[in-house]
């Protein structure tokens, strides 16, 4: 794998992770922050070094696999949340044993 590649891919896995992270607090204002701003980077990506217009149906589908990606993450993040909510609300203290 080529360095360029690498990067991409930890650059994707980042954003992936605040997008996920953003789902365990549940916050949806800093999800569409991150969102904006993973597809901003993309569309650069693609406008800078692969030549893509903005309107191109490639461009397009990229872009609507990003925001699916996003979305994926978030919801993996707001189900782990919502586990370890109900993990320590269910928890037991030394007075109730």
């Amino acid at each position: 794998m080529s360095l360029l590649v690498a990067s991409l891919v930890a650059v994707l896995a980042v954003w992936m992770g605040a997008c996920a992270w953003t789902g365990f607090q549940l916050n949806i204002k800093r999800f569409i922050a991150v969102l904006i701003i993973g597809l901003g980077l993309n569309m650069i990506w693609m406008m800078g070094w692969l030549n893509a217009h903005p309107l191109e149906i490639n461009a397009l589908i990229a872009q609507a696999s990003a925001v699916l990606y996003g979305l994926c993450a978030f919801a993996a993040g707001w189900f782990a949340g919502r586990i370890h909510r109900a993990w320590v609300a269910s928890r037991v203290d030394q007075s109730d044993v």
